[in-house]
């Protein structure tokens, strides 16, 4: 068993007395006062270990107590190497983190915070708030086919094709996650599943998936406290854009098919095609922005990111098909026109490709001019997106013909076009 001995310390003009001594069986600590010369008094445990003499200086006799102690009961415990390092404050914060961590075992704790801490890159308590937003009692449990079923009924009710135009996304989504809690799947399923496909439909997933997710959290089928797992997936970079680009002839066809039966909708239909407005962009253009004698318009509402604030030129074709329109006051159309005259083309055995007018206008436009950074202006797209997707689908004539498709040639177009099989 260790052998307590007394330190017997010779640095002169200090006198030393013995204090206490603390017994635990055969173990005995002490605790000796030293008088220093300069008026100060201190206080040492010591204890010994095998032959070996440790002691530790306090400026209480109550703290030099408590450490000969607490080395008293490690050693009669027979804890040798903790009576050797452990002191009384490491033996406190030891005995708070036992309360703190209840009946979890002290080195189960540890393990499981250093994993945690490793997993979520230092970020243990957002990831942990997080989870628990996810699995709140206040959300129920509800399967993403049936989110899906409601999300695209509720689209279609509102008058968008997304059901149709993007079935097949929304078919491997179904596919994919049908059967599982849609506040469960994480962001690396979904990105798995981004991923999966041909690398040019990587940013046209994410965008069905991202407005899915983003939709269920409208309606409360996800937690409103934190961003969604689809929003946290890496935006990834476009490949080869799919462009879907109509010939002169069809646009003839679609304007005469308008014209006699749904006017309404002409003056959407002669800006997405003769001016390359995005859909929504269409939606929320007014007359008033419009000068047919100076032949421009200004964009009422651009996409935001896109250079919000052009003049777009119009065609001599196109102020022509303007002035047919039956009410030229306030709104172009009213929302959603765009996807009105898809719907109602489709019906009528037109085939469009997805955003077909846009990428027309915008590949008959430089195919006519050749000036990329004019084309580039007038759509909102940087030169960049213009020479990477537009160049060299559509002939120099085929472009000139798109803009001179008027109301008095319609018939002398489709002919031309079909002769030359544009």
């Amino acid at each position: 068993m260790p052998r307590i001995c007394v330190q017997m310390i010779t640095k002169a003009k200090r006198t030393k007395t013995k204090t206490a001594k603390i017994r635990r069986g055969s173990v005995t600590t002490s605790v000796y006062q030293f008088d220093r010369k300069d008026g100060r008094t201190i206080y040492t445990a010591a204890w010994t270990i095998g032959r070996r003499r440790y002691t530790r200086q306090f400026q209480t006799y109550a703290a030099a107590h408590a450490e000969a102690s607490l080395k008293a009961d490690q050693l009669a415990a027979g804890r040798i190497n903790a009576a050797g390092s452990v002191t009384v404050e490491d033996g406190g914060l030891l005995t708070e983190a036992r309360k703190l961590i209840g009946d979890v075992p002290l080195l189960s704790a540890l393990h499981e915070w250093v994993r945690a801490r490793k997993l979520t890159k230092g970020q243990v308590i957002a990831a942990a708030e997080a989870w628990a937003a996810r699995n709140s009692n206040t959300r129920k449990s509800i399967k993403v086919e049936v989110v899906l079923k409601r999300f695209l009924d509720y689209k279609t009710k509102a008058g968008y094709a997304v059901a149709k135009d993007h079935k097949s996304a929304w078919n491997s989504i179904r596919e994919t996650f049908g059967d599982q809690d849609i506040g469960a799947i994480t962001t690396q399923q979904i990105e798995s599943w981004i991923t999966a496909a041909a690398l040019g439909s990587h940013v046209t997933r994410r965008k069905r998936i991202v407005s899915l997710w983003n939709w269920a959290q409208d309606q409360h089928y996800l937690s409103r406290d934190i961003k969604n797992e689809a929003i946290h997936t890496q935006k990834l970079k476009s490949g080869d854009m799919d462009v879907g680009v109509i010939n002169a002839a069809t646009y003839a066809k679609l304007l005469t098919y308008f014209r006699t039966l749904h006017p309404e909708y002409l003056p959407s239909l002669v800006l997405a095609g003769f001016a390359g407005l995005r859909s929504s962009e269409v939606h929320k253009q007014t007359w008033d922005d419009i000068n047919l004698e100076a032949g421009h318009l200004r964009v009422s509402k651009a996409k935001k990111g896109t250079p919000a604030r052009r003049l777009v030129p119009l065609c001599p074709a196109a102020i022509e098909w303007l002035l047919l329109a039956p009410d030229r006051t306030e709104w172009i159309c009213g929302n959603l026109a765009v996807e009105r005259i898809r719907k109602i083309a489709t019906r009528a055995k037109f085939v469009l490709p997805e955003n077909c007018f846009r990428h027309s206008y915008i590949t008959h436009l430089v195919a006519k001019s050749g000036n990329i950074a004019e084309t580039s202006l007038v759509a909102g797209n940087s030169p960049a997106i213009i020479r990477k997707h537009y160049l060299e689908l559509v002939t120099k004539s085929e472009g000139e013909a798109w803009f001179n498709i008027r109301p008095s040639n319609v018939g002398e177009v489709i002919d031309l076009a079909n002769a030359t099989g544009s």
